[in-house]
C-alpha cells in the first residue's frame, strides 16, 4: 500500500481474455483485460492498485449489508479518489467509453475528467499529427453525460461512496484487447499513458 498517494485504481471485474463470465451467482460478464489497463494506470502514477480476478461475488457492490474485501481494502487505502476500470462489450456501447461518478448530481466530476482527455488528445496531435493511435482515439466517442450512458454506476457501493470522489470508467473492446491476446493493444496503451497525465491533472495529485 502507497501511503503518499490518496488515489486509487480499482479493477473489481477482471477476468483474462477468453473469460467471458465472472464465476458468480449473478452471472456478470467479465471485464476482460481490465486487470492489465488498472496495472499500468497505476504503476505510472505510484498508487494503490485493487484487483479482483476472476471473482466469486460482485465485488464492488453490497449484498445483504455486506461487503467485499475488494471495498474493505479500499476503505484500508482511505483515498480521496477512486478510478474504476471496467470493460463493456459492443451490446450496449459499441466503441464508446463512458465515464460516470455515480449521480446526476456529481456529473461534473466525470465531464471534468473527459474534457481533460479531450484536451490531451488534442494538444499532443497537435504535436504529432501523424500518431495512428491517437487518430484512433480521437475517433472514439467519449460520454460523461450523466442521462446518455448505459453504464451509470448509480448502484455500485464503491462509486457512490461519498467519502471519496469516484470515476467508473467504462473502457470498449478495441482499447483492451488485441487479436484475443493477452496483450493490451497500442491504442490502449495510448490511451493509458493519457489517461494517467489526465488523472494528475484533475486530481489534486
Amino acid at each position: 500500500m502507497n501511503h503518499q498517494s490518496n488515489i486509487v485504481i480499482g479493477v473489481p471485474h477482471h477476468t483474462p481474455v477468453g473469460t467471458f463470465m465472472m464465476p458468480c451467482e449473478e452471472h456478470i460478464y467479465g471485464d476482460q483485460n481490465t486487470g492489465y489497463v488498472g496495472y499500468n494506470i497505476a504503476e505510472s502514477l505510484n498508487c494503490n492498485f485493487l484487483c479482483a480476478c476472476n471473482y466469486f461475488i460482485d465485488p464492488n457492490k453490497k449484498k445483504n449489508n455486506n461487503y467485499s474485501d475488494y471495498y474493505v481494502a479500499l476503505e484500508k487505502c482511505n483515498p480521496k479518489y477512486l478510478v474504476e476500470i471496467h470493460g463493456h462489450g459492443v451490446e450496449h456501447c459499441g466503441n464508446d467509453i463512458e465515464i460516470s461518478s455515480g449521480s446526476k448530481e456529481d456529473e461534473f466530476y466525470a465531464i471534468k475528467l473527459k474534457d481533460e482527455i479531450r484536451r490531451i488528445i488534442g494538444a499532443q496531435l497537435e504535436e504529432d499529427e501523424n500518431n495512428k493511435d491517437l487518430r484512433n482515439l480521437e475517433k472514439i466517442n467519449i460520454n460523461a453525460d450523466f442521462n446518455k450512458i448505459y453504464y451509470k454506476a448509480s448502484k455500485s457501493a464503491t462509486i457512490i461512496d461519498k467519502r471519496w470522489i469516484s470515476y467508473h470508467i467504462e473502457l470498449p473492446l478495441i482499447l483492451r484487447i488485441e487479436d484475443n491476446s493477452g496483450n493490451l493493444p497500442r491504442t490502449g496503451l495510448e490511451f493509458v499513458s493519457i489517461l494517467c497525465k489526465s488523472i494528475k491533472n484533475v486530481c489534486l495529485y
